[in-house]
C-alpha cells in the first residue's frame, strides 16, 4: 500500500531545471558550516545527493580538495552541473539502491532533498550502506521553521504551510528513522540560510516558482499570493527582509 508521502504530487524537475539554477545557492557561509558540522577534510570522497544543477558542489570544491560525486535523476539538472566541471551520475534516490558500492564515501550530503523522497528509510539505508567512517549530512527545514523561517513565506502564501509540514519530515521522526538504520552520534542545529529581500527581484522569482511548492498549489492560490506580494512590495519606501532558517541534522557511520 502506498503511504501518504507517496501519494504526494511529484515534480517534473527537468522542466524548470534553467529556473532553478538561476534562483537556487547557497551563501559560502552556509557552504562552510556543511563543511564543518559533516567534518569534511581535503581527500574526502563526497556524494552530493539530489544534487540538482550542482551549486552545492560546486561550491564544496571551491572550498577544500574534495572528490565530489554529484547525483540527480534529471538529465536536465545534471547537464547543467557537468557543464561546471562536475563529475555526475543519473541515479533516483526513491525506491531503487544507490549504484555505488559499500563504503564508497566519507560524507553524503543532500541539501533540501529529503522532502521530494517517498521511502526515507531505504534512502537512509543506502546512505549508511555506501558511507564509509563519516557522516551523513541533510539540511532541511523542521516544521517550525516552516510555520515563520522558510523561503516559502506563509504570510503571502498561507495555504503552503501545511503543504510543506506534509512534505518536511520533521526533526524528531528524523532521528528515529537514522537510527533505525544504524546511524549514531546523531545531531541538528539551527543555521541561517540567507537573508531575503522582500523586493522586486523576489518577486521575480516568486512568479517563476523558484521553490517547489509553488507548483503544489493550485493556480488561483498562487496568483492571488502573488498580488498579496505586490501590495506589500509596492507599499514599502524601504526593502525588508525575511530570515530563512533552516536545520542541519547529522549522523555518523562507524566502521
Amino acid at each position: 500500500m502506498p503511504t501518504e508521502k507517496e501519494n504526494k504530487v511529484r515534480i517534473d524537475y527537468s522542466s524548470i531545471s534553467g529556473t532553478y539554477d538561476k534562483y537556487r545557492s547557497y551563501p559560502q557561509g552556509l557552504i562552510k558550516r556543511i563543511i564543518q558540522f559533516g567534518e569534511i577534510r581535503e581527500g574526502t570522497r563526497v556524494l552530493d545527493l539530489g544534487c540538482g544543477t550542482g551549486n552545492v558542489s560546486s561550491r564544496l570544491k571551491e572550498l577544500v580538495s574534495v572528490e565530489v560525486i554529484s547525483a540527480d535523476k534529471s538529465i536536465s539538472m545534471l547537464e547543467a552541473a557537468v557543464a561546471k566541471g562536475l563529475e555526475v551520475i543519473c541515479a533516483d534516490a526513491d525506491y531503487v539502491n544507490m549504484p555505488f558500492e559499500e563504503n564508497s564515501f566519507n560524507a553524503v550530503i543532500a541539501a533540501y532533498v529529503i522532502q521530494h523522497i517517498n521511502n526515507l528509510e531505504l534512502l537512509f539505508a543506502e546512505c549508511h550502506r555506501v558511507l564509509g567512517e563519516g557522516f551523513l549530512v541533510l539540511l532541511t527545514s523542521s516544521h517550525k521553521q516552516i510555520e515563520s523561517q522558510h523561503p516559502v513565506i506563509s504570510e503571502f502564501f498561507p495555504g503552503t504551510v501545511e503543504i510543506e509540514k506534509a512534505r518536511f519530515t520533521d526533526i524528531p521522526q528524523i532521528y528515529e528513522l537514522l537510527r533505525a538504520v544504524g546511524f549514531t552520534d546523531i545531531s541538528h542545529e539551527e543555521v541561517h540560510v540567507e537573508g531575503i529581500p522582500i523586493d522586486l527581484r523576489y518577486l521575480e522569482q516568486v512568479k517563476n516558482k523558484f521553490v517547489s511548492t509553488y507548483h503544489l498549489i493550485p493556480q488561483s492560490e498562487f496568483e492571488e499570493g502573488v498580488k498579496r506580494l505586490e501590495a506589500f512590495i509596492e507599499g514599502k519606501d524601504v526593502t525588508e527582509y525575511r530570515e530563512w532558517r533552516g536545520s542541519l541534522v547529522r549522523g555518523r557511520k562507524a566502521v
